[in-house]
Formats: structure tokens, sequence, C-alpha cells
């Protein structure tokens, strides 16, 4: 049974009309992490058990409060129902994670972009995984690419569970962990491909992913949150902004999910060379 027919079932007649219960969920090692509207407010202990019992590997549920914010991208969850100890271990694809999902940012719907990446990076390859967090990007880039891989991350929490991570993988040789913010900490004319998975204010750090690229050029994969209309004119910025670092550019656009009404998380695929 699909697990909105279930909660159907179980609180259908109790719920306002017009009100939407949730339509999933995603699944952060033993955390179960939900999106629930504000109108269910009194449903939501209900909402969090049934989730519980419905899901067999679950043994905590977490609410979403509001949207990733600040300097540290911190996350704004509640706990809710089942085991207060949200500190967990997420398998991906092989790679491992620690990390507590109520206090650093780790996106369920972003889990076929993250294994994507280790698929895309090359055998010895330099690697800037800007905004690094708990190694999201740079140890599927590392552990199934065969990158060389540089972490940069400003929040100290996450940056204690990416050198963490690293370990837990294996890859003392092939990950570098640095803790810091990358308009200051990000190498000079070194990589070959740079992650930048931030959405909020990602232009701001543009100009330091290419300085950051090696004279011959490399790839970016930039993510933002925009409107979809505005798609073409991201492009042109991004046109310019390598323009004035003696680069031409030519890329393509994904976009991943649904982020806000009207906001779309999108990733530009930037092939970048010498003009």
């Amino acid at each position: 049974m699909k697990y909105h027919t279930y909660l159907q079932r179980k609180l259908g007649k109790q719920i306002p009309e017009g009100v939407k219960l949730p339509g999933g969920y995603h699944v952060i090692g033993h955390v179960i992490l939900l999106d629930v509207d504000s109108c269910l407010a009194e449903f939501m202990s209900d909402i969090a058990e049934l989730s519980l019992a419905y899901e067999p590997r679950a043994e905590s549920v977490l609410i979403r409060e509001g949207p990733t914010s600040g300097k540290y991208r911190k996350p704004a969850y509640r706990f809710v129902a089942g085991n207060p100890d949200t500190e967990t271990e997420h398998v991906e694809n092989g790679v491992r994670f620690r990390l507590d999902p109520a206090k650093v940012t780790f996106s369920g719907g972003n889990r076929a972009e993250r294994i994507e990446m280790g698929r895309t990076a090359q055998q010895g390859e330099k690697v800037v995984d800007m905004f690094a967090c708990v190694g999201q990007f740079g140890l599927h880039m590392a552990k199934t690419g065969g990158a060389e891989v540089i972490c940069i991350e400003v929040n100290p929490e996450a940056f204690h569970y990416l050198e963490g991570n690293i370990c837990l993988n294996g890859l003392e040789n092939e990950v570098q962990g640095v803790l810091g913010d990358c308009r200051e900490e990000m190498p000079e004319g070194w990589a070959d491909r740079i992650v930048m998975g931030y959405l909020e204010n990602t232009f701001d750090y543009l100009p330091h992913a290419f300085r950051s690229l090696h004279s011959r050029g490399g790839v970016i994969h930039m993510h933002i949150a925009a409107p979809i209309r505005e798609s073409a004119l991201i492009g042109d910025h991004i046109s310019s902004t390598a323009s004035s670092f003696g680069f031409v550019t030519g890329y393509r656009t994904r976009a991943i999910k649904n982020y806000a009404p009207g906001i779309v998380h999108l990733v530009y695929d930037i092939n970048v060379v010498p003009l």
C-alpha cells in the first residue's frame, strides 16, 4: 500500500477538507524526514507515529519547520516521534555517511544527483567540492570515481562529520577536508572539476570557482534555486563571468526537484575551455 493511501485510510475522516496529507518522505539512516502542511499541526504526532509503523527502517521522525538557512546552512527540523537520538549512519551506493540530519543538511531528494556525481568523476581528476557539508558529493567522487578531492566546509559541526566520514570510508589519501569559507580557501588554477552544491547566492561564489580551475579549463557543476523562466539569464551570467577569467563556456541545464512554489533546484553542467 502506498504511503499516502495508508495515511488516508488511518486519518482521512479526521483531516479538514482541502488539506493534503504528505505524499511521501525521505529516510536518512534510521531517521524519517517529513514535510507536513502546517494546517495539520494537531495531527503531527499521529502522522509521525503512523510513519514509524509504515517504514520498517525507521526509528525516529523529524518534521520540517522551515527552509535551510544561514551561513552554516542549518536545517529546520523538529523531533516528533520515536528515538530522540537522531545521529545515524546512512549508506548510498557503498558510501557511508555519519551525520545528524537534525543538525546538518542532507537532502534525501538529491540522492540520485550525489550518486551521479560519483559516476561522472574520472580516475585521477582533481575535484573541489565547495560547500561540502558531510561529504555528500566529494566522497562519492573519490570512492566511486577515483578522483582526488578537496572538500571545503564552513560549518564546524558539518566539518566534524566530514572528517569522520573521510576516515569511515578509508579515503584519507584521496580526500582532504578544509574548514573555512570557499571564497578564502579555494586552491587557484588546480581543479579539473568543481561542484557548487549550494542553492542560495550561488553567483557570489562563481568567480572563485573559475579562478580555481586549471588554465586548460574543466567542468563546473553549479546548483542554484531559481524560477525556470530565468534559466537563460543565468546562462548569460555564467558566460560573462567566464569571459572575465579568459574562458568560454557551454552548458546544459538539469532540473533536480521543485524547491519552493515557482522555484526549481537547477544544476548547470558547465564545460569550460580557454578563450
